[in-house]
């Protein structure tokens, strides 16, 4: 039984058509009635009609206009326009918009009705079958896609010298092992301010978000591709492009165009820095393994590196692999901070940085190291001893590696050392980079980042020694700054605020009055009153 919807602003009109029929003959059933376009429209929403009969003329929302917001929103419903003599022009327009049939009212008889309402249903029939049809579609290329990245997943996750054939079935049987190559894509996001306190879910959400970025421009540029995140979106930050039925030539072009439209739309909208590096093109299945060599080639390299000269594997520098050669440095550390022996645990922490540092190793090996330190540590001195560090699977570089060395000497130093100075080397550093930098928009992570301690740990270890925290010291400084500038009598308000990198002048009025009691003009008038 088809649901029909009666709508014109004339309640004879809808009465007389209402009775003209038998609609039950016709497998009809009148689902509602509206008064004008915008009522129609809701029940639209609501009824979900399959056949709508409309008057072109109606007060609020027109029938073109309904017609036209019907085919966004609900494209299976099919209309019958009604129109007078002066609209007939505008009924035949409608055709454009997918109606079905326009009938003159002063001709509407039952004969003309029930034809044009066959003609409705064998529409809305075929509307169905093609809805359905295509939701067909759609589900059977949404399981392709999700099977190829699964296989690609497996491929990726495969340990070097392990077999993956099981996966190279799935993609040689989806004709992906053709005309392919591949493509490692770090991100980095530390040089968006802030990023390091950013919870989970702001993470995922700014890597989802880059994640969208790297999809579209490759489907601007590449006949076929799966891009790949191995990891939960929180702690993801590469991702890995498979393209394939690519032409003979022209796919390091390609990737070159990719990656610099990738980098410069990331500039601009979400502020992560990209790395585009890029295996070679490959003919046949049969060489799946060495394209898959070369992805992780790509991503030692970049973990030694960081660099984002080397674009493709053929640039690549020969590199001659070590071992960092550091097995039970984490029963040493922990029997060391056992006994508090401070000089000791920087010395083995001293040995790991220098092997990191001068030995070209793979990634696996350092995060290895980093995970066995980090377990010796929350063993001996609790769980929350160096949970502010950056987790250790995000650590992509070795660069990263060794600030969170680092950092785990610093903080681990201090957390030993004996009470028999006033004041922590550290703390002191830092409040030496505050002054040294006094003109800048100073943030608690740059410090941190400068002296090598989390910022927390930075934090709590300041307020521990000055009883202030550390925002309020940086503030402190500036102000002091401030006065200086101010009694010197060069500049304006507004420009020692600009100058001292504050981020508006009613910000710098705020703190510039929490520590004087006054603001800055009032100050700037008391100074120039005493040299009077």
């Amino acid at each position: 039984m088809y649901q029909v919807l009666l709508v014109d602003d004339e309640p004879l009109i809808l009465a007389g058509i209402k009775f003209m029929i038998d609609w039950q003959k016709n497998d009809c059933q009148i689902a509602g009635t509206a008064g004008n376009g915008q009522q129609a429209l809701e029940a639209l929403r609501t009824l979900q009609p399959d056949i709508v009969i409309c008057d072109i003329a109606m007060p609020v929302l027109s029938g073109i206009e309904l017609l036209q917001r019907a085919a966004e929103e609900t494209p299976e419903t099919v209309f019958i326009m009604l129109t007078n003599h002066q609209d007939f022009q505008l009924a035949r327009n409608s055709l454009r918009y997918r109606s079905v049939d326009y009938l003159l009212k002063s001709d509407l008889d039952e004969a003309t009705l029930e034809a044009s309402l066959a003609r409705a249903k064998a529409e809305r029939d075929s509307r169905r079958r093609l809805a359905q049809a295509s939701a067909v579609e759609n589900y059977l290329e949404s399981n392709r896609q999700s099977l190829l990245e699964n296989a690609f997943l497996s491929v990726i996750l495969t340990p070097p010298g392990a077999s993956c054939a099981s996966a190279a079935e799935v993609l040689q049987g989806n004709g992906v092992l053709n005309g392919y190559a591949a493509a490692y894509i770090p991100i980095r996001f530390d040089g968006i301010a802030g990023y390091a306190g950013f919870a989970d879910n702001e993470r995922a959400r700014l890597f989802n978000w880059q994640r969208e970025l790297c999809e579209k421009l490759a489907g601007n540029l590449f006949p076929a591709f799966v891009l790949l995140t191995p990891d939960a979106p929180a702690q993801s930050e590469a991702l890995f492009l498979l393209c394939w039925d690519l032409p003979q030539d022209g796919w390091e072009g390609r990737l070159r165009t990719y990656a610099d439209k990738l980098t410069a739309a990331s500039a601009t909208i979400t502020q992560a820095r990209p790395c585009v590096l890029g295996t070679r093109r490959f003919a046949s299945g049969g060489e799946l393994d060495e394209c898959r060599a070369e992805v992780f080639a790509l991503r030692d390299h970049y973990y030694l590196t960081g660099s984002e000269t080397k674009m493709f594997y053929s640039e690549l520098p020969a590199v001659e692999w070590g071992r960092l050669s550091l097995a039970g440095i984490a029963d040493r550390l922990d029997a060391e901070v056992r006994s508090k022996n401070a000089s000791a645990c920087a010395v083995l922490l001293d040995r790991a940085i220098d092997r990191v540092r001068t030995v070209p190793h793979q990634k696996s090996q350092a995060l290895w190291l980093c995970g066995e330190i980090r377990s010796a540590l929350a063993a001996r001195l609790g769980e929350e001893f160096g949970r502010s560090w950056p987790p250790i699977e995000r650590l992509a570089t070795r660069e990263q590696v060794l600030q969170w060395l680092q950092t785990a000497k610093n903080e681990l130093g201090e957390q030993l050392a004996q009470s028999g100075h006033s004041r922590s080397p550290l703390v002191e550093k830092a409040c030496r980079y505050v002054q040294d930098n006094v003109d800048k928009h100073i943030m608690l992570q740059d410090v941190a980042d400068y002296v090598c301690i989390s910022p927390g740990y930075l934090s709590a270890l300041f307020k521990k020694e000055y009883n202030q925290n550390f925002v309020d010291y940086i503030n402190e400084v500036k102000t002091r700054r401030a006065q200086e500038l101010i009694r010197e009598g060069r500049y304006r308000i507004y420009e020692i605020s600009y100058m001292l990198g504050f981020e508006n002048a009613y910000y710098f009025t705020r703190v510039f009055k929490r520590y004087t009691g006054m603001t800055p003009s009032e100050y700037q008038k008391q100074q120039r009153g005493g040299r009077e």
